[in-house]
């Protein structure tokens, strides 16, 4: 859409240099017939159109900026910020965090395959179904996204806003603050 715009803001400019161009030509020039004295008035009243027409391009574009700014703005006071990754025991009771305030990826495994991993579960009860690098958390346009990195077990999520479970399959999927990953059985809440 904005391309189009662009286009006809460009045609319009190319209009009007056209015709003050000819309006130039025709009232310097001496040498022309008396027949074509009005194709000044007509290049000036074309002038005057891309004039009015740009100016309405240009406001019109604007009030999109404008309302698209105003849409942004909202779209970020609503969504809540994940800033810790809390680690659950069997009665939903916090047994460790990791901070993720200015982060904008974490991988999640245990530490001991070669990899480095930025949240350790290798004291986990159920360590032994995780991989060295089983999942990742990633932030993109201000959102964070999980994304399971080929492990064996699985990642899924109970999503806050409707309580149900799914999947990590194929592709990341958006998490929201509230939510809890489950990394093979262990459960990490993202707050």
């Amino acid at each position: 859409m904005r391309k189009n715009n662009r286009i006809k803001l460009a045609a319009d400019t190319v209009i009007l240099l056209s015709s003050l161009i000819l309006c130039y030509v025709a009232y310097s020039c001496q040498w022309l017939p008396a027949w074509p004295a009005a194709i000044p008035t007509v290049c000036a009243v074309c002038g005057v159109f891309a004039i009015v027409d740009m100016f309405y391009q240009i406001a019109k574009q604007g009030s999109r900026e404008a309302i698209s700014y105003s849409k942004d703005k909202s779209r970020a006071r609503t969504v809540e910020k994940i800033e810790r990754l809390i680690l659950l025991d069997e009665q939903d009771k916090p047994v460790k965090s990791w901070d993720m305030a200015g982060r904008v990826s974490i991988v999640i495994g245990r530490e001991g395959g070669g990899e480095d991993v930025d949240v350790d579960l290798e004291d986990c009860a159920f360590s032994s179904f995780i991989d060295f690098q089983h999942a990742a958390l990633n932030f993109c346009l201000d959102q964070w996204y999980v994304e399971d990195l080929g492990s064996q077990n699985g990642v899924k999520i109970r999503k806050a806003e409707d309580g149900e479970c799914y999947k990590v399959m194929g592709r990341p999927c958006r998490v929201a603050a509230g939510d809890v990953l489950y990394i093979a059985n262990t459960r990490l809440l993202l707050s």
